[in-house]
């Protein structure tokens, strides 16, 4: 869907009901380690009605791996938080981990600034000042740190896009199939320095290394990946296709944070 075009654009009330209502239904989840920051023309009151985004960055409380009931909890209340207001939400979901590791959280350090001088915190603990923002990373610290806030956005948005935007929905899975499957190679190449051709040759070596990590999603991702009539399946199936996409991010975040835990950012 498209503002302006198959759907309306919010004004300002819009704005100000769903931040509302979005704040008040994450305080009623009881987890008082979860952290809403906003930061940019929202927070500056120069934005534009309709065409702005609300920036945020929403911290959850845990070692890298988000549960995730609590994950579609929190996709429920932005779900009804934009009902009938259609606001465009920008936001960030973080764990404590990869924030105060900084090497596969979202921002360089020039974010730095932008928190400093505007951020807002309307909900929870305020972690700016466990924020650790690099000046730069490696290729492959930021093709993985975007494609986890992309994973984890796709399931923030999960409960919205089942009732609103299948075809969204559909795309965020894949997506994160893709990224999932071509993760756990990523992070061995920053193991060893070894390229691996193939998206699936860590299932092999990701005991040895990682020996916490639970393979069977990934043995799941490539099944589906070499037999196409098996996807097409799960397309029909929402509620299983929420299984495989909750288990592929749990997958993916589990093999970051023991690379976090057995190999802990050098300071510079």
């Amino acid at each position: 869907m498209v503002l302006g075009y198959d759907q309306s654009r919010p004004g300002a009330d819009n704005y100000r009901k769903f931040m509302e209502e979005l704040v008040a239904g994450l305080g009623g989840l009881g987890n008082d380690g979860l952290g809403l920051m906003l930061y940019g023309s929202y927070v500056r009151r120069d934005y534009t009605p309709g065409r702005s985004d609300i920036d945020a960055v929403l911290t959850f409380p845990y070692n890298v791996v988000i549960p995730k009931d609590f994950m579609h909890d929190v996709s429920a209340v932005l779900c009804e938080a934009w009902k009938g207001n259609n606001v465009p939400f920008q936001v960030c979901p973080a764990d404590l981990a990869t924030v105060r590791d900084g090497r596969f959280n979202s921002f360089t350090d020039d974010f730095y600034d932008y928190f400093r001088d505007e951020g807002r915190v309307v909900l929870g603990p305020d972690y700016r000042s466990q924020m650790t923002c690099l000046p730069a990373k490696t290729g492959v610290e930021s093709v993985l740190s975007h494609n986890l806030r992309k994973a984890r956005q796709g399931l923030l948005f999960a409960v919205h896009n089942r009732k609103s935007d299948c075809r969204k929905l559909l795309e965020g899975f894949d997506a994160t199939l893709s990224a999932a499957s071509r993760g756990s190679k990523q992070v061995l190449y920053l193991v060893d320095g070894h390229l691996r051709k193939n998206r699936f040759s860590a299932l092999a070596e990701l005991p040895r290394h990682f020996p916490a990590v639970k393979v069977a999603p990934l043995e799941r991702m490539r099944d589906l990946f070499h037999h196409p009539e098996k996807l097409d399946a799960l397309y029909m199936d929402t509620d299983e296709l929420m299984n495989v996409w909750n288990d592929a991010v749990t997958f993916f975040e589990e093999v970051i944070r023991e690379y976090i835990m057995k190999y802990p950012r050098r300071e510079t």
